[in-house]
């Protein structure tokens, strides 16, 4: 019963990417670069960071939110891209399981 849902979702991005040919997938993973672009695995090319957005909860500050343990994205992180049209947008960092 619980994988109806999965199911459900595998089978509207299947279509999804059906319809949109060769557009990138809808969830992406990527890297923040040292000069801040991004490079995600469908599109290997670095995005400029004028050119992608950022989901304004992975640009937290810790110093102005002392409960919040996680540092906003940097150079170096892994990050979860979704793709909204041909438009990168990063929605958060992503850390090993072994953080948990």
């Amino acid at each position: 019963m619980g994988n109806e849902g999965i199911n459900r979702l595998a089978r509207a991005l299947d279509g999804r990417s059906k319809e949109h040919g060769d557009k990138p997938a809808l969830l992406d993973f990527g890297e923040i670069r040292k000069d801040r672009s991004l490079v995600t695995n469908e599109f290997p090319c670095p995005i400029p960071q004028s050119d992608y957005m950022v989901c304004r909860l992975a640009t937290r500050n810790p110093q102005r939110d002392k409960q919040q343990e996680v540092t906003p994205i940097g150079p170096g992180d892994r990050v979860l891209v979704v793709w909204v049209g041909d438009d990168a947008v990063v929605i958060d960092r992503i850390l090993p399981a072994t953080v948990i």
